[in-house]
């Protein structure tokens, strides 16, 4: 090879690494233990070089080619290693200048800002891991140079040294000393780097299986931890766009919500990544830096669990607009599928990295949507390869087509309903959660799938709901009243109590034209009921639910099973300060 690399060999030979990296991704996601154990670094990296190779187009001049990767590195970037590599390619791109080729020389000064670039992304930088063979990379690179070796041998040599620093990683944390392997973003580094230098030393573009003598990987090691100590549940992240970046500033007021906190930038977008057990949290303090372009929010808790030993038993499944505490659902093990809530353009996850505050500031302009099958797959197929069977209970299909999108990815993954049932709960909000609850007793008691089935499609007509609906500018929004009868209502203080029919239908049970009225109506309807179990939820009004309890309580003679907020989809259409009594008629005696 020449002394000089061309912005377009340079481009190439990026390229090849990434798509290297990218078909690694199982042997890194089964090697992932460190910072989490949550088989997702293959994922992370896959999707990050899988935006570059997409994205990233090749030009005249070094500078503008590298510019061109680093961006589509920071917006494709996933997970811890996805943000530290789009940090390296970023380093690459604010060392370079505008010229055709790049000098050997110039490419030392190069990676050496890459790695500082990466480095300085990272709150709390830990040895034996990606950071590690970054810098074993630059330094082998200039000292190879200082040296005057061939060009040949320089990309030889660090190539055979951070082979040795991967080596090493399996002893420098206890986590991969205890299990005997590589740390899994080090090997991401490692094969990107083999990818480059294949192609800068004229090897072919075809995938390169060169890479046998890497460290072995133990083909039964197991990256699931029974007891894995999870700190903060979600590994969050958020695109931000803005013209006024402070980067110091995001750090300083994330920095008490969690940790592994990563902040990436190139020109006016950062890409901001934290473990955090309040991502609603992270996501509202950071769009008051900006515009949020997106968000995600992965249970890591979920993430170890379903990378354990298959278990026996059936795992329940419901959505957002079940109403339950996330306590509870933690503490059964039920899965809760988020619902998109839409705002500004971007997709948000109810009850996740929205909550009722950040709604509040933007009701107007939010609206809810439909979950597409790629969602419902991605998040339903780990359960079921971890579950004995699963029962899927759905928001009523005649307010959404939640359940209609479950019965098409189910005709994909088990078309002859062999270990899954889904049923159609015709409820929503608490009466739903209700619902769910019931059927996780059944589960942890062992009842069967098809019963537990059975049961639920018979109790569901005993699963009622009344909402107090105070603010009816949600249903005007949303088209539900036009906006003509709307203003009139709201004029006349219109103040309804909103139920659900026996088919699953929202209804209005009754009328009333002042708060207490309203409130008064609400526990009329209820006088003389026969109630087994009951809950309070609420849309943001914590005192209005605690009213509402102290009034049920003298009414049943029992405190409510527990009192939550509604999900921000449902508050969409209910409106701020809604306040529902959801509860589940006792069976007539015989």
């Amino acid at each position: 090879m020449t002394e000089t690399i061309s912005s377009d060999l340079l481009y190439k030979a990026i390229l090849f690494g990434a798509d290297r990296t990218r078909a690694r991704r199982e042997e890194l996601n089964r090697i992932n233990v460190f910072p989490v154990i949550d088989n997702d670094t293959g994922n992370n990296l896959a999707h990050t070089m899988h935006y570059i190779l997409t994205h990233a187009r090749p030009h005249e001049n070094v500078r503008d080619t590298l510019h061109d990767i680093a961006r589509s590195a920071l917006v494709g970037a996933r997970g811890n290693s996805g943000v530290i590599f789009s940090q390296y390619f970023d380093g690459l791109y604010q060392q370079s200048a505008e010229r055709q080729g790049v000098s050997l020389q110039e490419m030392a000064a190069y990676f050496q800002e890459a790695y500082h670039k990466a480095y300085r992304a990272i709150e709390q930088p830990v040895e034996g891991t990606v950071i590690t063979l970054m810098r074993a990379w630059a330094v082998s690179f200039r000292e190879s140079l200082e040296q005057r070796k061939s060009p040949r041998e320089v990309f030889e040599n660090a190539l055979t040294r951070i082979r040795q620093s991967l080596e090493e990683t399996k002893t420098t944390l206890q986590a991969l000393k205890d299990l005997g392997i590589v740390d899994a973003g080090a090997l991401g580094f490692y094969h990107f780097m083999d990818g480059f230098v294949h192609v800068l030393l004229g090897g072919s573009y075809a995938v390169s299986e060169s890479a046998q003598d890497l460290p072995a990987i133990p083909a039964d090691v197991h990256t699931y931890e029974l007891d894995a100590n999870i700190r903060y549940r979600y590994c969050t992240e958020v695109l931000l766009e803005s013209d006024a970046l402070d980067e110091k500033a995001i750090r300083n007021e994330l920095h008490d919500l969690g940790d592994s906190l990563l902040l990436a930038a190139t020109d006016n977008l950062a890409r901001i990544h934290l473990h955090t057990s309040r991502p609603w949290e992270m996501v509202r303090r950071v769009a008051a830096r900006g515009r949020i372009l997106e968000q995600k929010a992965d249970d890591m808790v979920y993430q170890n669990l379903l990378a354990g030993p298959p278990e026996a038993g059936t795992a329940v499944v419901t959505d957002s607009i079940a109403d339950i505490p996330a306590a509870y659902l933690h503490e059964h093990r039920i899965f809760q599928i988020p619902l998109n809530v839409i705002v500004d353009g971007v997709s948000f996850l109810d009850k996740i990295t929205i909550d009722g505050a950040f709604l509040s500031e933007h009701m107007e302009e939010a609206s809810s949507a439909q979950l597409n099958t790629e969602q419902i797959n991605t998040f339903l197929q780990p359960i079921l390869d971890h579950y004995e069977s699963v029962l899927i209970l759905t928001v009523s299909s005649h307010m959404s087509g939640t359940h209609a999108r479950f019965r098409e990815v189910l005709g994909e993954l088990d078309p002859a309903s062999r270990k899954t049932a889904l049923v159609d709960t015709r409820s929503n909000s608490g009466a739903q959660g209700l619902l769910v609850r019931e059927a996780a007793r059944m589960a942890a008691d062992g009842v069967p799938l098809g019963e537990i089935a059975s049961r639920m499609e018979a109790m569901r007509s005993r699963a009622k709901i009344l909402v107090s609906v105070l603010d009816l500018g949600p249903m005007v929004r949303s088209g539900r009243i036009s906006e003509r009868v709307g203003k009139l209502l709201i004029k006349l203080g219109f103040r309804p109590i909103v139920t659900i029919s026996p088919e699953g239908k929202g209804t209005i049970k009754g009328v009333a034209f002042s708060v207490e009225k309203n409130r008064k109506l609400l526990l009329r309807s209820l006088k003389g009921k026969t109630i087994e179990d009951y809950v309070i939820v609420h849309a943001s009004d914590p005192d209005r639910a605690e009213s509402f309890r102290e009034a049920l309580v003298r009414l049943t003679g029992r405190e409510p099973a527990y009192i939550t907020d509604i999900s921000a989809i449902v508050t969409l259409f209910a409106g701020h300060g809604a306040v529902a009594a959801a509860y589940l008629e006792a069976l007539p005696e015989a």
